[in-house]
């Protein structure tokens, strides 16, 4: 019974911790301080935070090499990153593979995580990112989370001037795209290479 009420009072402390963050950040007083940032250097962060739990269930992270810069707050990208990433292995199956991607386009950085678990229905793909919301009701209980995760992504995303959606095909897996910008130059406008 103990070790049941330690469960619950876990669940209850990170479902708290997650509507602090949603509303600190949706009421504009969580300040992001954005700098230069290097995108292999945040999803390397994101990955060795992961890492462990990965590797209970074989999973391994293919990871694309980039060179791209962006204009972010580097801890908020790190903790989605995260949250993308910690998804992805609840919901792929053991020794399968989850592929990180970074594509620098013309005035914006395109992130992708790509799993191979059980996909995400056509009529969801939207309603996931609303709070409370996840594919299915049991996954609360049997793969935990608060399902305040992929809200807090959003708007992380949203403060970045970004963007964050997700495709998926059922029982083939799904990749979960998000933008942010270029670097500021002198003049504050995003670098392009022109």
């Amino acid at each position: 019974m103990i070790e049941i009420a330690a469960i619950d009072s876990d669940r209850l402390v990170r479902l708290v911790n997650d509507i602090l963050d949603l509303e600190r950040l949706e009421s504009g007083r969580a300040v992001l301080e954005k700098t230069s940032c290097n995108a292999a250097d945040l999803i390397q962060q994101a990955v060795a935070g992961v890492q462990a739990i990965a590797n209970q269930q074989n999973i391994t992270f293919k990871i694309h090499p980039t060179n791209a810069q962006v204009w972010a707050a580097a801890d908020a990208i790190v903790q989605t990153l995260t949250n993308l990433l910690g998804n992805a292995i609840k919901f792929s199956p053991a020794d399968s593979n989850i592929t990180l991607s970074v594509q620098q386009q013309t005035d914006r950085v395109l992130f992708q995580i790509t799993d191979q678990g059980r996909g995400i229905p056509a009529d969801k793909l939207e309603a996931i990112f609303g709070r409370f919301q996840q594919v299915d009701a049991s996954d609360s209980r049997t793969k935990g989370g608060t399902g305040l995760g992929l809200a807090i992504c959003r708007s992380i995303i949203n403060q970045h001037g970004g963007q964050i959606w997700a495709e998926s095909t059922p029982s083939v897996g799904s990749t979960f795209f998000f933008t942010l910008p270029l670097p500021m130059t002198n003049d504050q406008s995003p670098m392009t290479n022109d």
